[in-house]
C-alpha cells in the first residue's frame, strides 16, 4: 500500500494538477493540452520492463537486483520532483517539459517494480489483497497529489507544494525495503544478457498462452466503460444542471470513498470467492450502473437522488473491478519475466482507453448520451464473453 501510494502521488502531478499550475501562469488550452505528452512513458513503459527482469544495476548490491531498480527509480522520482518544484512555469516552460517528462519515466519505472514485488509476494491466496493494497493505494495517493497538492498551493504555493509530494515519495522507499525479496525458480536463466533474450523471451513465452487471444479481447472491453463515464461523465452531468459543488461532492468526495472501500472488499472476495466471481460481479454491477446513467440522459433532468444511486453502484463496481483486473492478470505472469508479462498485457487496457475517450466523444455527438451509455453498457458483454472463454481454455490446458 506504501508503495500503491508513491505510484499515485506523481500520476497527477505530470496531469491534472501541473494544468492548474500552468493555468494560473497565463497559459492558453492549447499549450496545456500537449502538456498531456509528458505522460507517455506509462504507455510505453513495456520498452524496458524486460530490463527490470534481467538487467542486474551495479548499485545498491546488499539488494535483490529488481530491488535496486526500484530504489534507484524512487531516488531519482524524487530528485526530479525537487527541481521540478523549484523551476518557474512562466520562465522555464522547456525546462519543465523535460523535468516533468523525467518524472514520469521514473514513475512508470517504479510501477513496474511494484507490480513485479507485489507478483512474487502474492500466492493465489494472497493476489487479491496484495491488489486491493495497490489499487488503494494509488487512488489515496491521487487524491493527495489531486486535491491536497491543489489545497496546499492556496497556503504554500506551488514550490511548496511540490516539495511536500516528494517528501510524500519517501513512503515508497519505506514500502520497497520492507517488500520480501523475490525467490525466482529459474534464476540461472538472468545469466542471459543478450538483447534477444531480453527482450524477445518474455514475448515469445507470452504469445504461447493458450488463451491469449481470449485474454486479449477481454483486457481490450473491460476498460471500455469506465473510461467513457470518468471521460464524459462531467460534461455530461453539467449539461442535465448539476453544479459543480454537486458534481465534486457526489461524484469526488462520495464516488472516491465507495471506490476505497470496495477496492478493500474486492481482496477479500478474491479470497474467498475467488478472482473470477469478484470479475462477474464487477462486470455486472457496471453493466448496471452505465445503464442508469443512460436512463438519467433519458430523464433529461436535475435527479439528485437517480444521480447518487446510479454513481453508488458505477463506484462501487469500479473498485472491485481494478482490484479483480490486476488480480486476474497477475495469473498469468510467471517467472523470470514477471515485469515483462504484467506490463505488456496492462498496457493494452491503456491503449483500450485511449481509443474509448476518442470514440465515445463522437458518439455522445453524433448520437447523444442515451446512446452512449447504452452502447458502453453493451460492451461489457463481449468482455464477459472473453472472460469465460479464457476460463474454459486456461482449464482445458491445465
Amino acid at each position: 500500500m506504501a508503495m500503491g501510494f508513491t505510484s499515485g502521488i506523481p500520476f497527477l502531478l505530470t496531469l491534472s494538477t501541473l494544468s492548474i499550475w500552468l493555468t494560473e501562469c497565463g497559459f492558453n488550452t492549447e499549450v496545456i493540452g500537449m502538456f498531456t505528452a509528458v505522460s507517455l512513458p506509462y504507455a510505453f513503459k513495456f520498452l524496458w520492463a524486460p530490463l527490470v527482469d534481467r538487467v542486474h544495476l551495479p548499485f545498491f548490491k546488499g539488494l535483490h537486483p529488481i530491488k535496486r531498480f526500484g530504489l534507484c527509480a524512487l531516488i531519482c522520482l524524487i530528485a526530479s520532483l525537487i527541481v521540478l518544484a523549484h523551476l518557474d512555469p512562466s520562465k522555464n516552460i522547456f525546462h519543465i517539459v523535460f523535468v516533468a517528462t523525467a518524472v514520469s519515466f521514473f514513475a512508470a519505472t517504479h510501477d513496474i517494480v511494484l507490480d513485479t514485488l507485489r507478483i512474487y509476494a502474492s500466492d493465489l491466496k494472497q493476489i487479491g489483497g496484495g491488489a486491493a493494497s495497490e489499487t488503494v493505494g494509488f487512488r489515496i495517493g491521487m487524491i493527495t497529489s489531486g486535491a491536497g497538492a491543489v489545497y496546499l498551493s492556496i497556503i504554500i504555493g506551488w514550490h511548496g507544494a511540490y516539495l511536500v509530494m516528494a517528501a510524500c515519495c519517501i513512503s515508497g522507499i519505506i514500502g520497497l525495503l520492507n517488500m520480501p525479496d523475490p525467490s525466482t525458480k529459474k534464476e540461472k536463466t538472468l545469466a542471459q544478457k543478450s538483447w534477444q533474450s531480453i527482450f524477445l523471451n518474455p514475448l515469445k513465452d507470452l504469445l504461447n498462452l493458450p488463451v491469449l487471444v481470449p485474454l486479449i479481447g477481454f483486457i481490450l472491453m473491460i476498460k471500455i466503460t469506465g473510461t467513457v463515464i470518468n471521460a464524459l461523465g462531467a460534461p455530461f452531468l453539467f449539461s442535465l444542471g448539476f453544479s459543480k459543488f454537486e458534481y465534486a461532492s457526489i461524484t469526488k468526495v462520495y464516488g472516491v470513498g465507495l471506490m476505497l472501500l470496495s477496492g478493500f472488499i474486492a481482496g477479500l472476495i478474491v479470497h474467498r470467492r475467488g478472482i473470477i466471481f469478484c470479475l462477474r460481479l464487477a462486470i455486472t454491477m457496471q453493466m448496471l450502473g452505465s445503464t442508469l446513467f443512460a436512463l438519467l440522459a433519458f430523464l433529461g433532468q436535475h435527479h439528485v437522488d437517480l444521480l447518487i444511486v446510479t454513481l453508488s453502484i458505477e463506484s462501487f463496481s469500479s473498485g472491485l473491478l481494478a482490484t479483480g483486473f490486476i488480480s486476474y492478470l497477475s495469473t498469468f505472469c510467471k517467472s523470470p519475466y514477471v515485469a515483462s508479462h504484467f506490463t505488456l498485457l496492462y498496457s493494452l487496457g491503456s491503449l483500450s482507453r485511449v481509443l474509448a475517450s476518442i470514440v465515445g466523444g463522437y458518439i455522445a455527438a453524433q448520437f447523444g448520451w442515451v446512446i452512449l451509455f447504452l452502447t458502453a453498457s453493451m460492451s461489457l458483454l463481449p468482455a464477459l464473453w472473453c472472460l469465460q472463454k479464457t476460463v474454459a481454455n486456461k482449464a482445458k490446458s491445465r
